[in-house]
């Protein structure tokens, strides 16, 4: 098997655990502690959906390590539309707000991360870097 097979192979994988984490935070974004609201689905999110695309940044550039928060989206949105009954998953509160901004911003913090720390590493690799005035 190529590399480029095995690296398609590995992201199909990782979109695959992203549906998984938005199965995950979906199912635990309700529940409550006694009377009080415990959002683990949006812990599950942020910790989720960054190890993905941490990983998947291994393997291939923006945007296609994007990929697992694609298949984590997938299933948002369909948690977001109401059941055949009229039920929902959803409340329109702050925890959803919370999901979604945990579920974006944690992996484009990785994201930008990981790119910052690809360039300074080629910029290394090419010779360029502060103690020659970045020539």
């Amino acid at each position: 098997m190529n590399r480029a097979r095995g690296d398609i192979g590995l992201l199909v994988l990782l979109s695959v655990d992203g549906l998984v984490v938005g199965i995950m935070s979906v199912a635990f974004l309700n529940p409550y502690i006694g009377m009080v609201a415990a959002p683990a689905g949006i812990l599950i999110a942020a910790v989720g959906n960054a190890t993905l695309v941490w990983l998947a940044s291994a393997y291939a550039g923006p945007p296609m390590n994007w990929l697992p928060v694609f298949g984590w989206g997938l299933v948002v949105v369909l948690g977001l539309g109401g059941g055949p009954g009229g039920d929902v998953l959803f409340l329109s509160d702050w925890r959803v707000a919370g999901l979604v901004l945990a579920g974006i911003g944690a992996p484009a913090a990785v994201a930008w991360f990981t790119g910052t720390r690809r360039r300074i590493d080629a910029a290394a690799r090419r010779g360029i870097g502060p103690a020659d005035g970045g020539r």
